[in-house]
């Protein structure tokens, strides 16, 4: 009954940026329709809807914003490969290709920076260097990526902000930018309300984050447990093996 509903939810709510800026108006101004595009007050709402949804990516690993970068190596001991600009962080550890190993390739281990040290010289693993401003690189180790191997990495990224009027949030419920965005229009109004908008988006959220675990890990089309290190290293499947 549990994944029943995530299921349902995560397939209502779905809004373009303009069907949102109406609900909003419909709370704040009283009026169905949205501020004219390129206005003062539908470029502050759009600004707040972006904060909203910056929020919301903060929040949690959201599996609608899991990509799959595939660079190229193309020097003849490569150790630095650059991450793209929307990277948040990683979400599976970085599997290498290479000639005659080409079907499941070798999977590299992401390790802390400080932890480094408990390593010998010819494990095999990346750690991660960077900021937002300068962006992030993986390093491999040892750097001995051949030219013409093939690099797989898993990451969450950080959504592009919103700015056409037809364009669809990537979030599953989007009626979560309604009710943050008038909080955050009631506050700039000085408007006690928007402590009430801003509980009502609370809750949305923690909902959206338990809706996400419960497709996860509860679905009976494909059940599946929380994975402890361990057993995930080992290829164990509970139940299975």
């Amino acid at each position: 009954m549990g994944f029943f509903i995530a299921n349902r939810l995560f397939k209502m709510a779905r809004f373009t940026v303009e069907q949102i800026l109406k609900q909003i108006a419909a709370t704040v101004n009283q009026a169905a329709t949205a501020p004219t595009s390129g206005g003062t007050e539908y470029n502050l709402w759009l600004e707040f809807m972006n904060r909203a949804q910056a929020e919301w990516s903060d929040s949690f690993d959201w599996e609608e914003t899991r990509k799959i970068f595939s660079p190229s190596v193309t020097g003849t001991s490569q150790a630095t490969v650059a991450l793209p600009k929307d990277f948040k962080n990683m979400a599976a550890a970085p599997r290498l290709y290479v000639t005659g190993n080409t079907t499941e390739g070798e999977e590299f281990p992401n390790v802390p920076v400080e932890d480094m040290g408990l390593y010998d010289k010819t494990d095999k693993y990346v750690y991660q260097l960077g900021n937002p401003s300068d962006s992030y690189s993986l390093m491999f180790h040892p750097a001995t990526l051949a030219s013409g191997a093939s690099i797989v990495v898993q990451y969450f990224s950080t959504p592009t902000s919103l700015a056409s009027p037809a364009e669809v949030p990537v979030m599953s419920d989007s009626q979560y930018l309604v009710d943050r965005s008038i909080s955050y229009i009631l506050e700039a109004r000085s408007d006690p309300r928007f402590q009430q908008q801003e509980a009502k988006a609370r809750e949305r959220l923690l909902t959206m984050v338990e809706n996400a675990n419960l497709m996860k890990y509860s679905s009976y089309n494909n059940p599946q447990y929380v994975k402890n290190a361990p057993l995930q290293k080992r290829g164990f499947r509970v139940g299975r093996d």
